[in-house]
């Protein structure tokens, strides 16, 4: 996947670069399934929720501007890919057990008011 100034994001930190934008899209779908089966689906909050998903993409470039900057050889983007991967597995969890899937031997780790440890 090349840029508009013909840089690779692939070449500097490989195949994770799908992998993030795979789970950010499995976390925009998991999410408004987590809304409808709460029935608290609000475009205003959904449109907040977009916007973080942009946010994630300025900081990814940020990474880029300041890995060039201080010629770091790709570990600052690869630092930030890595956090975003971490960011949305753990939001996809999340939604998996407001879905009403939970996951006990990884969701014992997590804020039992996100995960549904408040549904007894």
């Amino acid at each position: 996947m090349e840029f508009i100034t013909g840089f690779d994001i692939t070449s500097v930190v490989g195949n994770i670069w799908y992998l993030a934008l795979g789970l950010i899209l499995f976390d925009v779908i998991t999410g408004l399934l987590a809304a409808a089966a709460e029935k608290k689906i609000n475009s205003s909050i959904n449109f907040i929720g977009l916007i973080r998903k942009v946010g994630l993409f300025v900081a990814l470039a940020f990474c880029v501007f300041i890995d060039a900057y201080f010629e770091a050889k790709g570990y600052v983007v690869k630092l930030g890919i890595g956090l975003i991967v971490t960011y949305e597995g753990m939001s996809i969890v999340e939604n998996l057990s407001r879905i009403g899937i939970d996951i006990k031997f990884i969701t014992k780790y997590f804020d039992q008011n996100k995960v549904g440890g408040n549904k007894q």
